[in-house]
């Protein structure tokens, strides 16, 4: 008689056969075998990143660089540019900097080994899990979100997930397939977004309720448990200057290769502070201040704190500003600014 485990995972994997969400990156061969190479690019894309943002840039992504050769190609600046919008730069350098050792060390294959696999930059276990797992068919589970919800659900874990972490594992080991691993793991993840959801699970409709402990103690709305406790994001405080030549273009810069936003484009900042009275006007701007009109505040958050932006527009005629950048006004969506930026252009002209 199978065990549970076998009985759930026959049962995903006979589920996604019919279920199984369309995604470009799940594109088969002849052979009907996904391409390792597009799994790879999409697990960088989908760290942090919900499938519905990626989707479409993942497309234009294969068009401008369909295999690793071409990529390994690009410089960082390209690799940039196109990333605007998904945020969370350091993905992309990662990314290139990857491509760019399998192209040298790996004769442009991904390589098959986890060994192998967790030295590139950007890849961490679970990346490294997933390329093996889905990319290969290689008998491992890498723990998404997704999975680590249906696992606390199906053992009735009254826990927070960061407590458990070990404990999934071990729990996940057990599911692994030695012939379906790739549409074993996908069917994980498309049952955790469309059926164990993380508010309101469609429990009447679920297909191995039966083996569910939180469903049989009626705990599945409250798990997984959360953190009780509330972070609060710290606030930091800038003023940028969006500055406009009579022949249309606004002046730029490229911002430090570390950090933040790293070798972005961006129109001229303070730099950024936790204390608003700490904040000391731009160097370049200091000369031409005068010319410069506030547009108001603007907010914007990222991962771990908030920006609030005070917005300085006006005109200026281009040889007051030797040395300088300047990109056509018309351009600058398609620059590599990335979105904070482009949302304060967009405010101030």
């Amino acid at each position: 008689m199978f065990n549970k485990e076998n009985q759930v995972k026959n049962f995903l994997i006979e589920w996604y056969s019919v279920n199984a969400r369309i995604l470009p990156w799940r594109k088969k061969n002849k052979d009907k075998y996904l391409n390792p190479y597009f799994v790879f690019v999409s697990e960088y894309m989908l760290q942090q990143t919900t499938v519905n943002t990626v989707k479409n840039k993942f497309k234009d992504f294969i068009i401008k660089w369909p295999n690793i050769d071409k990529l390994a190609k690009a410089t960082e600046p390209q690799i940039l540019k196109f990333w605007a919008g998904l945020g969370y730069y350091s993905r992309a350098r990662n990314l290139l900097k990857s491509a760019k050792i399998i192209n040298k060390n790996f004769k442009n294959k991904i390589p098959q080994s986890y060994d192998e696999l967790i030295t590139l930059p950007g890849v961490g276990d679970y990346t490294a899990k997933a390329i093996l797992g889905i990319g290969f068919n290689k008998p491992v589970i890498p723990l998404d979100a997704n999975i680590e919800r249906i696992l606390v659900r199906l053992h009735a874990i009254n826990k927070p997930i960061n407590k458990v972490k070990n404990k999934l594992k071990d729990l996940g080991s057990k599911f692994k397939s030695n012939k379906y691993s790739s549409s074993l793991i996908q069917s994980f993840m498309d049952y955790g977004s469309e059926i164990c959801l993380p508010r309101n699970p469609r429990c009447d409709i679920c297909g191995i309720n039966k083996f569910c402990q939180s469903y049989k103690k009626k705990l599945q709305l409250k798990i997984p448990k959360k953190l009780k406790k509330k972070i609060i994001k710290p606030v930091k405080y800038t003023r940028a200057y969006v500055v406009i030549n009579e022949k249309n273009e606004i002046l730029v810069r490229v911002r430090p290769s570390k950090g933040m936003l790293a070798s972005m484009l961006e129109v001229p900042n303070d730099v950024w502070v936790k204390n608003k009275k700490l904040l000391t006007t731009d160097k370049e701007i200091q000369k031409i201040k005068k010319n410069l009109k506030s547009k108001g505040l603007f907010e914007y958050s990222f991962s771990h704190f908030d920006l609030e932006t005070e917005i300085f527009y006006g005109s200026v005629k281009k040889a007051k500003l030797t040395n300088s950048n300047w990109i056509k006004k018309s351009a600058y969506f398609n620059s590599r600014m990335p979105t904070v930026m482009k949302k304060i252009v967009e405010i101030a002209v």
